[in-house]
């Protein structure tokens, strides 16, 4: 059964209600002119390749800057729409397994998963899953890490911890401040804040950027 301790979901009013249109009506306003951007630096890219060389390093940042920013849509998006409840059991290496192969699928591109060995289930909001999908997408999009970004599960006293990483990315100090779930900022803050966990980014001093995820194994949380 459910513990005491467990939070309970919450029933937006109308003013969350209000506050959730907008900001979903400005994440699909904005990705048009965004779409635009990128796809014309696309075509200053193909076309410049050969005339105009010293354009080429300006598109492939112009086209990383909108990789950014459609992932900070994202995350507002997911931010406005995220509710604590209901809550529900996960295998975090299930969930990191189902991204590695939709990946796969999808792109053709690898994930490299360490499961250690299955770790001990979560007891967590049921958008775990896809807070899982977001924060390896931060790596690929918005870090502009090359793939594959790394994952490792590790089963700690009474918690489980998802550290993900990357050895090579473009600026890793930026990335890591963004990334920062302070204050309970975006998604993974009010993720994190609801569900009793936390996280540190970080930047080792050869540029590996880290994320380290920590959250109560499901024995914590219920009797």
């Amino acid at each position: 059964m459910e513990s005491a301790s467990s939070p309970q979901p919450e029933t937006a009013g109308p003013a969350w209600a209000a506050a959730d249109e907008l900001i979903h009506q400005l994440v699909h306003d904005l990705r048009q002119p965004l779409s635009g951007i990128e796809a014309s630096a696309w075509y200053i890219d193909m076309v410049a390749s050969e005339a105009r060389p010293e354009l080429i390093p300006h598109c492939r940042r112009l086209r990383a800057m909108v990789q950014q920013a459609n992932w900070l849509l994202d995350d507002a998006a997911l931010c406005a729409g995220f509710r604590p409840g209901p809550w529900k059991m996960h295998s975090l290496a299930e969930l990191f397994a189902s991204v590695q192969r939709k990946l796969f699928e999808e792109e053709e591109a690898a994930l490299d998963l360490d499961a250690g060995g299955g770790a001990p289930l979560v007891w967590a909001p049921e958008a775990l899953p896809r807070l899982a999908e977001h924060v390896i997408a931060f790596f690929r999009d918005a870090a502009a890490c090359p793939d594959p970004v790394h994952v490792r599960l590790e089963a700690r006293p009474g918690a489980v911890a998802a550290i993900v990483w990357s050895d090579a990315c473009d600026d890793p100090e930026s990335a890591a401040r963004l990334l920062a779930p302070e204050a309970g900022r975006g998604f993974l803050g009010r993720f994190l804040q609801a569900a009793g966990g936390e996280a540190r980014a970080e930047v080792s001093p050869s540029g590996r950027l880290t994320l380290v995820l920590r959250l109560p194994a499901a024995a914590e949380q219920r009797a």
